[in-house]
């Protein structure tokens, strides 16, 4: 599948999900005591994004996260999914595997509409379509010339290089004595960076890179 288009970044935040139905009914089961909220955003034509939270543990029928996951929205993905999730216990050695307990899904452009939401959804259980409980998510969305980073808004390690030694010695400095050392630091550390940097040139060299 090509690569598409982005259009721009969903911001949700998942705060909590109840086991009660609309008639204020249990709908959970005892054996419901740990979950996570899965969100996918999903579209025939593009590649699915997926983000969840961590497990949190069911207390007196309700479980609480008030966690920010951002998701990427491509062209072509049409649907938001929220799934609630309960992993599976395994044995030693096995991989993590889960059920899906109650779900529920959102056309983008009703979202894209409605941005700032903040509310309650109403969840369903897989295949009989049963009450399921509700789950309360609040929602926004960034264009993507509206973010300067990217990377950190999706919680994943940066691509580019940090400000490196310089300012943390910066920082040191002051703590230790002021600027005349903080001078003699810096001077101190740039020199080291021009000459590791002369070695990295010619380490590139060395294996054909330029």
């Amino acid at each position: 599948m090509s690569e598409s288009k982005l259009q721009g970044y969903l911001v949700v935040k998942v705060l909590e999900a109840a086991g009660q139905n609309g008639d204020d009914d249990q709908v959970w089961d005892e054996s419901v005591r740990n979950v996570f909220a899965k969100i996918e955003i999903r579209g025939p034509k593009a590649r699915p994004v997926k983000k969840q939270t961590s497990v949190s543990r069911v207390a007196g029928g309700v479980v609480t996260w008030e966690e920010q996951l951002a998701l990427e929205h491509f062209e072509g993905s049409g649907e938001l999914r929220i799934l609630l999730c309960q992993p599976k216990p395994k044995q030693p050695g096995e991989k993590s595997s889960s059920v899906v307990l109650a779900a529920c899904g959102i056309y983008m452009k009703d979202i894209l509409d409605a941005v700032p939401i903040d509310k309650y959804f109403e969840l369903f259980k897989p295949g009989e379509g049963a009450d399921g409980g509700f789950i309360r998510i609040s929602m926004n969305y960034l264009k993507p010339d509206q973010v300067r980073n990217p990377d950190s808004l999706l919680g994943r390690k940066s691509t580019k290089k940090s400000g490196g030694i310089i300012p943390k010695l910066l920082m040191g400095a002051v703590l230790l004595g002021g600027g005349a050392l903080a001078v003699k630091m810096i001077q101190h550390a740039r020199e080291e960076t021009d000459g590791s940097d002369e070695t990295e040139k010619k380490k590139g060299n060395l294996f054909g890179k330029k």
